[in-house]
């Protein structure tokens, strides 16, 4: 057998990328490194250029802005969070939670969670979410939340603070279905 023969027959196994894959991937990855350091840089102009008024404070939220075009580069929610501070995190999830309260339909059938949250309101009068958490503990934080907020969106609960300080009552309207409580005339 000729060695040209030999390397007719031979077959070639690759082992990892190319020299070329591996530049276009660093190239890609500083790319993406530079656009998330810009768009930070432009949310830090922002902060310093609207003092003393707060950038979130804008009739048309620059945070909603940013945020779409961190959608649109598909960033990692991480990554999002640096572009945004998390000031702007807090704040767009505020955002997003009164944006949801008009689709909510009272119509839907209610959660055993949900229900067993109003039980909670009624018997107590308020409900924050550690304590929520405690009573459905299996359920993610996001889930237990957006419970509530669904609940304030059908008009069952009314939502009080901020933060860590945020709690729930019952809103006018339902106060008197509670146990023990009887209308007094």
């Amino acid at each position: 057998m000729s060695l040209l023969q030999g390397f007719e027959t031979m077959r070639l196994v690759k082992v990892g990328p190319s020299l070329r894959e591996r530049l276009e991937r660093w190239i890609a990855a500083r790319h993406h490194e530079t656009v998330i350091a810009r768009l930070r840089r432009f949310r830090e102009e922002l902060e310093r250029d609207m003092e003393p008024e707060g950038w979130l404070n804008l009739e048309a939220p620059m945070v909603m802005l940013l945020s779409d075009v961190c959608e649109a580069l598909g960033l990692a929610e991480g990554e999002r969070a640096t572009v945004l501070g998390a000031e702007a995190v807090l704040a767009l999830s505020e955002m997003l939670e009164t944006r949801i309260r008009p689709i909510v339909s009272p119509r839907l059938p209610m959660s055993d969670r949900q229900a067993r949250a109003l039980a909670f309101v009624r018997e107590h009068g308020m409900l924050n979410l550690s304590t929520y958490r405690s009573l459905c503990p299996h359920w993610s934080d996001e889930t237990l939340r957006l419970d509530l907020a669904n609940l304030v969106g059908r008009g069952l609960l009314l939502r009080y603070g901020r933060k860590k300080g945020t709690y729930y009552t019952l809103n006018g309207s339902d106060r008197n279905a509670g146990k023990g409580n009887t209308k007094r005339a």
